[in-house]
């Protein structure tokens, strides 16, 4: 009996029509050349007879006298695959935009919680004959984004014609066994270390000077901090990788802090759109993974830290330059903690988050809260296969709460970087508008930065 950590029952907990605590992406592939007829029904019944290895992908969450209430994995000997795998045809002309509404409005579909939390639909009858989706949709309590790529990693192979299945179990072991030799190198954290890093946090966190919390009266007030509704609106946006990563080099920046300024622009044009005036730089949460280098452990272990999107800020190079500076700030202060300190402060807030849900309370701090939820899930680099079909691109639709309406995950993928935008419909009905102004800004800033690049290198031929 393995039991939910605190994390993990916090976002267990949460769930409700307004917060549905899980998380969905939708992925694109092409068949392979020549295939059968009937390849989708074969790829139906492999994908049941070989489901994809979540993390407790066979087990459903239980809780008894004998857990003392708490609650924990229990394997589930009476599976549905039928209904955790199921096959559809694409609604309407089965468009890309087919595909993201079904995806929005799946996502307000609760998933059952007597049966593992996890489920694959598989759609044929895309307006591109070619292609099809697998809209892919389980709970948070069950994995991260680490966790997420770990089985992605083992799902997707780099040789077209290999189909051999997943092997989750034999990493794991390996996994297990190397976590057991660390641990009893190392022990834990010694308690003085614990009290110095709770200490130094804590008075970090009172003058304003961490990066955990947003800076209370510095972040502007939008409508993405406000209560949340059960609706969805979602959108997509590629970016070109090579673009991206051309201006971190010429800025001295990093990819992130390139993606962050162009959502920091799109955002802030976007809100100015609905007139809304910002006189501040609108404001970051990012989740950091608290997973050691080859970690396959299934639990959520994720921290938050919080940096500024340097939005008032019109010169790009400025902006990314501003963006490089907190963000390394806030690396640093995650490094200097002990992970112990990290899972204490996680863990209080999500003690007052339950406590407000047990109360039946939703309020909002608008002062303290950031204004957009930004992930990067690093994905492949190589072009990957699937039974054959060659996986053009994985768009994610992540959590939003109340107080961050707005969620921005970014997954690389080969020369792509894959953009899913989460609100709710009556945040940003049209949700599309802020990735048109975030490629209006990538245009603007290869222009100005790169443009600058290349004239330099020009006249110093020249001369």
């Amino acid at each position: 009996m393995k039991k939910l950590s605190v994390l993990d029952t916090m976002f267990l907990l949460m769930d409700n029509d307004e917060h549905k605590m899980h998380v969905l992406a939708y992925a694109m592939f092409e068949k392979p050349a020549g295939c059968s007829k009937d390849y989708m029904d074969k790829l139906v019944q492999e994908v049941r007879d070989n489901p994809w290895p979540y993390p407790h992908h066979r087990d459903k969450v239980s809780r008894s006298l004998g857990s003392l209430g708490l609650y924990y994995w229990e394997r589930d000997t009476n599976m549905d695959m039928s209904h955790h795998v199921q096959y559809i045809q694409a609604p309407g002309t089965g468009t890309i935009k087919d595909i993201r509404d079904y995806t929005a409005d799946y996502q307000a579909e609760s998933l059952d919680y007597s049966r593992p939390l996890w489920e694959l639909r598989i759609i044929d009858g895309l307006e591109n004959s070619n292609q099809y989706a697998i809209v892919a949709k389980i709970h948070h309590c069950g994995i991260d984004g680490i966790s997420a790529m770990n089985m992605l990693e083992e799902l997707f192979r780099v040789d077209q014609s290999d189909h051999s299945n997943p092997d989750m179990a034999s990493k794991k072991k390996q996994q297990k066994t190397k976590a057991r030799k660390a641990y009893k190198n190392s022990r834990v954290n010694s308690l003085q270390a614990y009290w110095k890093g709770l200490k130094q946090v804590v008075g970090d966190i009172k003058s304003g000077a961490s990066m955990l919390v947003p800076p209370e009266g510095k972040v502007p007030v939008t409508r993405f901090n406000e209560i949340v509704a059960p609706t969805r609106s979602f959108a997509t946006v590629s970016l070109s990788l090579p673009d991206v990563k051309a201006v971190s080099e010429a800025t001295g920046g990093t990819v992130n802090d390139v993606v962050s300024a162009l959502i920091g622009t799109g955002l802030r044009r976007y809100l100015e759109s609905k007139g809304e005036v910002l006189n501040k730089s609108l404001y970051a949460t990012m989740p950091v993974s608290l997973h050691t280098d080859g970690d396959m452990d299934e639990s959520n272990k994720i921290s938050m830290s919080c940096y500024p999107l340097a939005s008032d800020t019109k010169n790009p190079l400025e902006q990314i330059h501003t963006i490089r500076q907190s963000t390394r700030k806030a690396k640093a202060e995650m490094k200097s903690l002990p992970q112990s300190v990290i899972y204490s402060l996680m863990g209080a807030g999500a003690l007052a988050v339950l406590s407000k849900k047990i109360r039946g309370v939703r309020e909002v701090n608008a002062r303290r809260m950031t204004n957009v939820m930004i992930s990067n899930v690093p994905s492949f680099k190589e072009t990957r296969y699937y039974k054959g079909s060659r996986l053009l691109g994985l768009y994610p639709l992540s959590l939003i709460l109340d107080g961050v309406g707005l969620n921005i995950t970014v997954s690389s993928y080969v020369d792509s970087l894959d953009f899913g935008l989460a609100s709710d419909k009556t945040k940003a009905p049209d949700i599309e508008l802020i990735c048109d102004h975030m490629k209006d800004a990538m245009e603007e800033m290869k222009a100005e930065i790169l443009g600058e690049q290349v004239n330099k290198i020009i006249a110093a031929t020249a001369s």
